[in-house]
């Protein structure tokens, strides 16, 4: 109900109970401002939602990448063993392969770059054996060195080699070798050790074996020795000239001290069954030869003996033939007065027979 007319003034509508009307909210949480226009009501608590939202999203990626890194991080922690070399190249993503240093044995735990390789080569005394029998050498299986003797007989050589790798120039060493055959690898250390080693083995052997006759090397020890001092000569220097440097060294090396020859020791020579039966008959006919040059010797000796002695019983008046028969007990002897005018016969003794024991009665003369 009004009590006159209306102004412009005036509201729209007038609750009967003299309440202003209720006007709807703005959509989206916006209030009208004059003239119809929204107007934005200010945010409070911080930051934006949509600031907070990117910081979390970059805490989860840096944990994915790290935890992702991890493994990689702790795999470039390196030591090495106490009779293991190693030798550290950096190579990782990006970066060019290039030696970074050597690291010697036993080492402690270090940093050794991430995805940089650090190979590893044994420090310790290293062998190969050539042996006939069945997993006692380098090579599983029965193996030998075959050489000619002067005399063209073919012989079996059984031989061990001790040396060390040189670790004073173990980065020639794995760039030229260790790396071609994955030398730091079981495997590939015994390829490499084969197919260096032996071949200078065979060609020393063959050279020197050649300069003596199979009956030297089979009868004669100083000869055999000679042969082996030869070759380990030899083999040092064939190495160096196979691979332009002392890569491999004698057993007693040390980093920074002198390098030495690997040792060379021939455990066996072996000869044909045939040229050891000739032997041994050769052997057998020389002693029978020495045996009855002895025999002669000593009937010469008996002779001459019998010769001198029959001489000497000539002159007493008696031969050999009766001295003999007295010492055998076929005659019974005595010595009795010439004046005594008596003739005895012999009785016979115990364990006598008739067999022609004949005896004897000798005088003496007056006197």
């Amino acid at each position: 109900m009004t009590d006159g007319p209306r102004t412009p003034e005036d509201p729209d509508d007038i609750d009967p109970l003299g309440a202003a009307p209720t006007r709807p909210a703005a959509r989206g949480g916006r209030a009208q401002g004059p003239g119809g226009s929204a107007k934005t009501a200010p945010r409070r608590g911080g930051r934006p939602l949509r600031k907070r939202s990117l910081a979390k999203v970059g805490l989860v990626v840096l944990l994915v990448v790290g935890l992702a890194l991890l493994p990689s991080v702790l795999s470039s922690l390196k030591k090495t063993p106490r009779n293991m070399v190693g030798i550290s190249y950096g190579g990782g993503p990006v970066e060019a392969a290039h030696f970074q240093r050597v690291v010697q044995p036993g080492s402690g735990l270090f940093f050794n770059g991430v995805f940089d390789p650090l190979y590893l080569y044994p420090s310790d005394t290293q062998t190969y054996i050539v042996s006939k029998v069945a997993g006692q050498g380098t090579v599983a299986k029965p193996d030998s060195i075959i050489a000619p003797t002067k005399d063209r007989v073919q012989v079996e050589y059984q031989v061990a080699i001790y040396f060390k790798l040189n670790s004073d120039r173990l980065q020639t060493f794995h760039e030229q070798l260790g790396l071609q055959y994955s030398a730091y690898n079981a495997a590939g250390w015994s390829r490499l050790i084969q197919d260096t080693f032996r071949q200078q083995i065979e060609n020393a052997l063959q050279e020197e074996t050649r300069k003596y006759d199979v009956a030297d090397l089979y009868g004669n020890a100083d000869d055999l020795a000679a042969v082996q001092d030869s070759v380990e000569e030899k083999l040092s220097a064939r190495l160096v000239g196979a691979l332009g440097a002392p890569l491999f060294c004698g057993p007693t090396f040390a980093t920074g001290g002198e390098c030495g020859s690997p040792t060379f020791i021939i455990k066996k020579l072996d000869i044909p069954d045939s040229v050891v039966q000739a032997f041994e008959a050769n052997r057998t006919s020389q002693i029978k030869v020495l045996t009855a040059e002895n025999e002669i010797a000593q009937r010469a000796a008996e002779a001459k003996a019998i010769q001198a002695l029959n001489e000497g019983l000539s002159q007493a008046g008696m031969d050999y033939v009766l001295l003999r028969a007295i010492e055998s007990g076929k005659i019974s002897f005595w010595v009795l007065p010439s004046d005594s005018g008596v003739t005895l016969a012999a009785p016979n003794t115990p364990g006598d027979t008739d067999d022609g024991a004949t005896t004897t009665t000798t005088t003496t003369g007056g006197g």
